[in-house]
């Protein structure tokens, strides 16, 4: 008998017909001897709508109202789930976060999980009850509903699973797995059948949507035994471990990152620190920085966070310039960054768009370039066909 946490995503679970399909493969793992916990997102694009409606009422709406708001997708989830496999003869109560006792800063929108408390989660278990669990959200100490950012319901399930000593945490989509290529890029794309924390926790920082960066990173700390599952088909997905016989590659995968902007500063005192610490201080989130000189830089940040990132440094700065429409496409592997073959491929990619790529950087297992965002397609499958990623 296994302990398994089962996530499940809201294109997933976009209607009761769905939600009833995924019920019945739940209730085949249970009638098979093992104990299963669910996890839920919010059904299909409940959580857009919730966005939209509040931004009809208030332009800036409050972060605190917003959780509010929010955490009602993954609740309407969980209920549903729950009536359906009580349906299939299978006891089963839905939980919200606060409820098992998932414990939070008190960060709205964005808060980090503190803690597991977990009773009432242990008590169903032990009473042979299948908990449904709303994703997403949680508690501050202060009692406050917290909800930990688009994707969270990942790091509820992986969290979860560490908290419980689950024997595996399944993640289901509406993908097949992990691939070397968006699909959407390129349909030739391979699955991979297995990828290291390492390589993944990159790829998660780095564009791919198949994972949340934190539950990744959760699970790697807890060697939680972690797989990426279609929902619609019978395959294997992805495993997600820290296996040493994982075949080595050179060029493991190819993500990027879309709809940023490039800007260039030069500041008045000379100080760059000064200008870093006010972007800090914003909490704006720079993806990628480049100092020129000792009063010049260049930032790369979402386009969404462009205004907040001009308002709170136009008074240390002597000129600003922007570049919109920029992307940068990241390959992860054991040799990007070491390789010279590698560097040498991807160089004679890229010359023939030298004129609208504006860097190359290196970290242990990346090799990123920054470019405008139309080249993203042509490159990033190039790349793919130089690397041997598809089928």
């Amino acid at each position: 008998m296994a302990l398994i946490v089962k996530k499940f995503g809201g294109s997933s679970l976009a209607t009761p017909t769905l939600i009833m399909h995924l019920a019945k493969r739940v209730s085949a793992d249970i009638k098979n001897g093992n104990k299963v916990v669910v996890v839920v997102s919010a059904m299909g694009k409940t959580t857009n709508d919730f966005m939209a409606m509040a931004k009809q009422i208030a332009g800036q709406p409050e972060e605190r109202e917003m959780d509010m708001l929010l955490t009602a997708g993954e609740r309407i989830s969980m209920s549903l789930f729950s009536m359906a496999l009580n349906s299939l003869k299978i006891k089963a109560y839905s939980f919200t976060g606060s409820q098992v006792g998932i414990i939070t800063t008190g960060e709205h929108t964005n808060a980090k999980i503190l803690s597991v408390k977990g009773e009432r989660l242990l008590s169903a278990l032990n009473d042979g009850i299948t908990p449904i669990i709303a994703g997403f959200q949680g508690v501050s100490n202060s009692k406050e509903i917290t909800t930990l950012g688009r994707g969270g319901s990942d790091t509820t399930a992986v969290a979860l699973s560490a908290f419980l000593n689950a024997d595996r945490c399944e993640i289901f989509t509406d993908v097949d797995g992990v691939f070397t290529v968006d699909p959407r890029i390129n349909s030739n794309a391979k699955l991979i059948n297995e990828i290291l924390y390492d390589e993944m926790l990159v790829m998660a920082h780095l564009g791919s949507k198949v994972l949340h960066p934190r539950s990744v990173e959760i699970a790697q700390r807890y060697n939680i035994k972690l797989l990426v599952k279609p929902s619609f088909n019978e395959g294997d997905g992805t495993m997600i471990t820290n296996a040493e016989n994982i075949e080595s590659v050179k060029v493991r995968s190819i993500s990027s990152r879309q709809n940023l902007a490039l800007i260039n500063f030069k500041t008045a005192d000379g100080n760059i620190v000064n200008l870093m610490k006010r972007l800090n201080k914003a909490n704006v989130k720079i993806e990628l920085f480049i100092t020129k000189s000792n009063d010049s830089i260049s930032v790369v940040v979402d386009q969404e966070k462009l205004n907040e990132l001009l308002s709170c440094t136009e008074d240390i700065c002597t000129s600003v310039s922007i570049n919109n429409d920029i992307a940068i496409i990241s390959l992860v592997g054991a040799g990007v960054s070491t390789d010279t073959e590698v560097l040498e491929k991807i160089l004679a990619i890229t010359e023939k768009y030298s004129n609208d790529v504006f860097g190359f950087f290196t970290d242990k297992i990346v090799l990123s370039i920054v470019t405008k965002q139309p080249y993203v397609e042509k490159i990033s499958n190039e790349a793919a066909k130089a690397f041997n990623l598809l089928g």
